[in-house]
């Protein structure tokens, strides 16, 4: 199995500016709650990256030549005035410049930590589903005139990623789900949806003639993580991590697909689709959002849209991903890469116009296509289309990318090359039928052969991203309701 990845933390080697200082000190009380702890020590590790500085965590006065940052609230640290602490609500947040230092803290534990991940971002810093990228450039180190205060519109932001398909948050190992939680706390989300019984799947073997099993790394089987202590495990890590635990969606929040609407296996990522459910809740007397995921490395723009539209009612899907790619891949990039979803939305509209069952893994997903007797319809080619057009876009701004967040335009290709190969597959299977039922052996042959190759193309794309449990599940479950239906068929 490929091992759950974190982006690196990308910066360049330029010179330092000379601030003054040459040291970060967080000062924290040696009572802070735990969610404070954990929110020190991660913006510590954040700073030190950032500005190759050393970073410590002391309840002491900084030394001389320390920046100083005040971590928490009057009620928590002693060490911040509270002539400074300005009137919050239980989730606002602050990031302001003081004599003391800079105050980075929250009305509670949750919103102190949500302000450290805020004093990150500041500098360039972004938060994935998968980890964190860094800047390409190294900020500068300024400390002053900074007040900045963060109050939510959406209040409830919940988390759905658990679901009866094994390509959901089920088959997730608990250290997977662990780093999961960390990033979607830093991304501001308040609940985890976690059913009272997560399911469980029967091994599906990955040996043998297995299309892209070089991402199992050996294993003969995928297999179920859950076990008779697995919903305790990952409910209290994610209470640890500062999520509210719940059984079900939130009452009184509208659900938000995060891509697809179903359990496809498919890329079908839809900007307007997105902003067009958040302006419904915003305009709702709900309470905020759930949002559903199925496949989470396809969907690092959707959560930070929303983590940023719940603070910022005027924010836009489009603007949003320009604040999350251009610090961390440079000018240029993020023209492409929208360029890119948006050929992902077009095929993700068609797909829901005309076979919304198209990428779901099921029995006879593939066979129904060999039996159709029909020829391709036009909408499967331009599906197919968009789909190259969207791996066309990725690799134009891979080139222009600089260092920093490659991995991920990488990873969205090669999802974008899996879909590709996919509707090839379906296209061939399609002219197979076709042509039987027109009593031309050859053409059906001939279609057959490329209809294989494609699903071996597209789980080898497949398996060259896989990153996490999803990605691997969509592997092992094509192979079992796709690839090996499929060859068994034709002997």
């Amino acid at each position: 199995m490929k091992a759950f990845f974190l982006l690196a933390l990308c910066l360049t080697s330029l010179a330092l500016p000379s601030p003054g200082a040459d040291k970060i000190t967080i000062v924290l009380s040696d009572k802070a709650p735990p969610l404070e702890k954990i929110a020190a020590q991660s913006l510590a590790t954040e700073l030190k990256l950032l500005f190759a500085l050393e970073v410590s965590v002391s309840d002491l006065a900084p030394a001389e030549r320390s920046f100083s940052i005040l971590l928490g609230s009057p009620h928590t640290n002693p060490a911040i005035p509270a002539s400074e602490w300005p009137t919050l609500s239980d989730q606002g947040h602050v990031l302001k410049s003081t004599q003391k230092g800079l105050l980075v803290g929250g009305a509670t534990p949750v919103a102190t930590l949500w302000a450290a991940s805020e004093l990150s971002y500041h500098f360039g810093l972004r938060h994935l589903l998968r980890g964190d990228a860094g800047p390409i450039e190294r900020p500068a180190l300024k400390f002053t005139n900074i007040n900045n205060l963060y109050e939510p519109t959406i209040r409830v932001r919940a988390w759905s990623g658990f679901s009866d398909h094994p390509h959901g948050q089920s088959s997730w190992p608990l250290e997977q789900q662990k780093l999961l939680f960390a990033q979607l706390v830093k991304l501001k989300f308040t609940h985890l949806v976690l059913p009272p019984a997560p399911a469980t799947f029967s091994p599906i073997p990955v040996d043998g003639d297995t299309a892209g099993r070089s991402a199992f790394k050996g294993a003969r089987f995928f297999s179920s993580p859950v076990d008779s202590g697995f919903r305790e495990s990952v409910a209290n890590a994610a209470t640890d991590s500062g999520l509210i635990v719940v059984s079900t969606p939130p009452p009184n929040t509208i659900r938000i697909p995060l891509g697809s609407p179903t359990a496809s296996v498919l890329p079908e990522f839809s900007s307007s689709r997105l902003e067009a459910n958040f302006k419904t809740v915003q305009t709702s007397h709900s309470d905020g959002f759930t949002a559903s995921a199925v496949m989470p490395g396809d969907l690092n723009a959707a959560a930070h849209f929303l983590s940023r539209a719940a603070y910022d009612p005027a924010q836009t899907t489009k603007k949003a991903f320009e604040h999350l790619i251009r610090p961390i891949c440079g000018d240029g990039v993020s023209e492409r890469l929208w360029l890119g979803f948006e050929h992902v939305a077009n095929a993700a509209e068609l797909i829901g116009q005309n076979d919304p069952s198209l990428g779901i893994p099921m029995d006879k997903m593939w066979l129904r296509h060999l039996a159709s007797k029909s020829a391709p319809q036009e909408w499967i080619t331009k599906v197919k289309n968009h789909y190259a057009e969207a791996v066309s876009e990725m690799y134009r701004g891979n080139t222009r990318g600089r260092d920093g967040a490659r991995p991920l335009i990488l990873y969205h290709a090669k999802r974008m090359e899996f879909a590709v190969h996919y509707l090839t597959a379906i296209e061939g299977l399609l002219t197979a039928s076709y042509a039987a039922s027109q009593n031309k052996a050859d053409a059906s042959a001939e279609a057959t052969d490329a209809a294989v190759e494609g699903i071996y193309n597209a789980l080898s794309a497949q398996a060259d991203a896989a990153r996490d449990a999803s990605d691997l599940a969509a592997i092992a479950l094509l192979n079992q309701w796709a690839y090996r239906p499929l060859l068994k068929s034709l002997h």
